[in-house]
């Protein structure tokens, strides 16, 4: 028998370093839901899902009630998705390269080797802080070989969502500015209630965690801000990734200007993490 998903479970796919793990916290707190990873290697959850030896399983954290909403995290591109994941609703979240490529590229130099795991409270609620075990270094010609590795794996990725059709689709930028119609239409494709109100999950997961991440590399969420890459791109940066992937910019609606690269302007002075 093919593996099934739980009563009111989901899925949020993205590349890396897009806005998942924000967008699964907001929507379970909305939900009074629990989030689950698939294929995770840490076993961070304690409540198993399906069967390792059948080719699909997730853990989750461990609900109250069986038919509490379950949202599984998934990086895979839809491709892959389709062939590995057990049919149900997905949202798809995308992030202007520029600044996710950035973001991953500090990403993975902080969490190299391991993470410091601990509790605060925004706002009274209790959220998980995650924090890399190394500091990351900006080099400009080690974020040029990321970026000819990585911009062709983010632009494949998107791609793929644009292509599925049967998802939907928000963008990391609009979350950020239209927070609670962003959210609602999520909800609405996952056809599932509010139970919490969108002013207190705002509160937790929009302006109070801006107030807490305030520019530390070694937080799971950084910054956050839109627009970042412009305090740490040279034009050498600019022209390559406009030269892999200029088009798909412009088609996915992240720039508007085809001339973007050549009339970038670099920050006066680059920032370090």
């Amino acid at each position: 028998m093919a593996a099934l998903l739980p009563p009111n479970s989901f899925y949020v796919v993205s590349y890396p370093r897009s806005g998942n793990t924000w967008l699964i916290n907001c929507l379970t707190m909305l939900l009074d839901g629990v989030r689950g990873e698939a294929y995770t290697p840490f076993k961070l959850y304690t409540e198993l899902h399906g069967n390792p030896d059948e080719g699909f399983h997730f853990w989750c954290e461990p609900r109250q009630r069986t038919d509490q909403p379950i949202c599984v995290k998934s990086h895979d591109d839809l491709a892959a998705f389709r062939r590995r994941h057990p049919p149900g609703p997905v949202v798809y979240i995308a992030r202007d390269a520029r600044d996710s490529l950035l973001s991953y590229y500090f990403f993975r130099q902080a969490y190299a080797k391991a993470e410091e795991l601990e509790t605060q409270r925004i706002n009274g609620t209790e959220v998980l802080i995650s924090r890399g075990a190394s500091e990351p270094v900006f080099r400009a010609d080690e974020f040029s070989a990321f970026l000819r590795a990585e911009a062709p794996a983010w632009a494949a990725h998107v791609a793929s969502a644009r292509a599925d059709g049967d998802l939907c689709f928000l963008t990391y930028e609009k979350l950020m500015l239209d927070f609670e119609d962003s959210l609602r239409g999520a909800l609405a494709w996952i056809k599932q209630p509010a139970v919490r109100s969108y002013e207190e999950t705002g509160r937790v997961y929009h302006s109070g965690f801006g107030a807490v991440f305030a520019g530390n590399n070694r937080d799971f969420f950084r910054r956050g801000q839109i627009g970042d890459w412009k305090n740490w791109y040279d034009s050498s940066h600019a022209r390559l990734l406009d030269g892999l992937i200029g088009p798909d910019l412009l088609a996915l609606g992240f720039e508007s200007d085809p001339a973007w690269a050549q009339n970038y302007v670099p920050a006066a002075k680059v920032p370090q993490p």
